[in-house]
């Protein structure tokens, strides 16, 4: 099998609830998903797509993770998720999912950073990761919101060898710090404007992309979510915060131009 995803890159997402089927309903009216369910040993995976692409997943968060972590979970990919997992702890995270085969996939494994942000590790097999990105109702980028920068970079750099960039042209005052692989940016991470050290979360935010933001935030209201914080006009579109109608958090843009460059596994014809 190819391996289209580098270690160190985004390469899923999954909404862990405990309430699947409610997740299930919002975001196939909000995102356009179609839903496919996978058994998943005595529990069910939703695997959401756009156009026939896989795009993300909704698991039940306690029959997965225990009830830990809630919410967007960025998976990243590794070569070795045994001994990615041995070094997230090392370096401070707490391990709340052990590696767990999945059928038809790879292995699995659920971390908490040392500043509260919960993250996926995946060693892919017969599913290396999404197959569509920047597209409508796809994933576009991965940002981590922290109250403690500096530290949660030097984190996930040493997990994944990151190298950084700032980034002078934020839609906000706050700094921003661009992770990089190669010169090609993976992820972002947001300085939380927090005077007390880990008062608020660190949280990995996940964007999807929509045709029309203002349209989809009506739909996030009628759906039962809430809009939070927006919109922003950034450098690649107009985006805003939401929550969904359990809690969760996630942002959507109205993309112009692609956030991550898409690897070869995901189609052109369903990517911008």
């Amino acid at each position: 099998m190819s391996r289209p995803f580098r270690p160190g890159e985004a390469v899923w997402v999954e909404l862990c609830t405990p309430h699947p089927e409610r997740a299930e309903a919002f975001y196939g009216a909000l995102l356009g998903w179609t839903v496919r369910a996978e058994r998943l040993g005595a529990t069910t995976y939703r695997m959401c797509g756009v156009a026939g692409r896989d795009v993300a997943g909704i698991s039940d968060a306690a029959a997965l993770h225990g009830g830990r972590p809630r919410g967007w979970l960025t998976y990243f990919a590794v070569d070795d998720v045994a001994a990615s997992a041995r070094q997230a702890v090392a370096l401070g995270g707490e391990l709340v999912t052990p590696p767990r085969y999945l059928p038809a996939a790879g292995t699995g494994a659920a971390v908490v950073d040392p500043f509260g942000a919960a993250f996926g590790l995946y060693q892919g097999e017969s599913r290396a990761g999404v197959q569509a990105l920047n597209s409508v109702g796809a994933l576009c980028w991965n940002e981590l919101d922290t109250g403690e920068p500096a530290r949660a970079v030097a984190y996930y750099r040493t997990l994944f060898g990151y190298t950084t960039r700032q980034r002078g042209d934020a839609p906000t005052a706050r700094p921003y710090t661009l992770l990089m692989l190669d010169d090609v940016p993976v992820a972002g991470v947001l300085e939380l404007d927090n005077e007390w050290p880990n008062l608020i979360p660190s949280k990995w935010i996940t964007y999807f992309a929509v045709a029309d933001l203002d349209d989809a935030l009506a739909r996030v209201a009628a759906l039962g979510g809430t809009p939070t914080v927006g919109p922003v006009d950034s450098p690649h579109g107009r985006l805003h915060l939401i929550k969904d109608p359990g809690g969760h958090t996630l942002c959507l843009i109205q993309l112009e131009g692609g956030l991550r460059p898409a690897p070869d596994s995901c189609d052109p014809a369903v990517t911008r």
